[in-house]
């Protein structure tokens, strides 16, 4: 792995802090939803390149702090505070915090401000902060807040910026996402002078509808990548399309977030 972020030795792209990948985006990986110290300190001792946790506000404290959870409504054993100590007590993965509502931007880079110079790894700080196809109910972060913080306190991160989604597979429509939301995201990256790497989150069943739209917005914007990623409760259909997706891009641009199963039956079929 890369040595410790400084100003001296800063990477241009994740896939510099994993040479072992050589290249291919396919080959870093992710533990996902490492909420909880067990799933947490599993995660550590993985081969998982990235851990990978959500950061919401607690509510349930008499004094609000950073947890890590999906919702400020959902308890959790874990405080981002303790969440990155056990990393740093490892010290050998990357990290990645998804920010799940605006008011945990600002104190949660507090936090993570008094340990990013000593993290090894890469620091991928993403948030939805636009809304997305098919998305109802999800709130954005709000985009002043969560860039201007990311970029003026980490320089040395890697920004990883994303549409709401809010999809059922019943409702799966034929659209995915159109020039419109492209040109909308290539706005606030000019309008922020993003000079960190940047990093596109983006589901596979909508991908699959949108590969013109996305060359277009890696072509856009300098020095970014995608992140293809799904669950298990809304998958994409087949690995062929997967495999269709790979051939569309430089495979240092893409990388992967699936369900295990899929990713092991993706990268057996490379």
């Amino acid at each position: 792995m890369y040595p410790v972020n400084s100003l001296n030795s800063m990477p241009t792209s994740l896939l510099d802090y994993f040479p072992e990948a050589k290249g291919d985006g396919l080959r870093v990986t992710w533990a996902r939803g490492t909420n909880n110290k067990a799933r947490l300190t599993t995660a550590l001792r993985s081969s998982a390149s990235l851990v990978e946790g959500d950061v919401s506000m607690s509510c349930n404290s008499r004094y609000p702090v950073p947890i890590m959870s999906q919702s400020a409504s959902v308890p959790s054993d874990l405080t981002l505070e303790e969440w990155l100590q056990e990393v740093l007590r490892f010290n050998n993965k990357g990290i990645q915090l998804d920010f799940q509502s605006t008011e945990v931007v600002e104190p949660a880079c507090r936090v993570l401000a008094r340990v990013a110079d000593h993290l090894r790894g890469p620091i991928i700080l993403n948030a939805d902060i636009q809304l997305g196809p098919h998305s109802s109910s999800a709130v954005p972060v709000d985009s002043w807040t969560f860039l201007t913080l990311c970029r003026t306190r980490f320089p040395r991160s890697i920004i990883s910026i994303g549409w709401t989604t809010d999809i059922l597979p019943a409702t799966y429509l034929k659209i995915g996402y159109t020039r419109e939301y492209i040109d909308r995201m290539v706005a606030l990256v000019k309008e922020y002078t993003l000079m960190q790497p940047v990093m596109f989150p983006v589901h596979a069943s909508l991908l699959k509808y949108s590969i013109p739209e996305m060359q277009r917005l890696l072509f856009q914007v300098p020095n970014s990548s995608l992140c293809v990623w799904s669950t298990k409760a809304n998958p994409i259909e087949s690995i062929d399309e997967l495999l269709a997706i790979r051939k569309s891009f430089n495979i240092g641009q893409v990388f992967y977030k699936l369900p295990d199963e899929q990713l092991e039956c993706f990268f057996s079929n490379t």
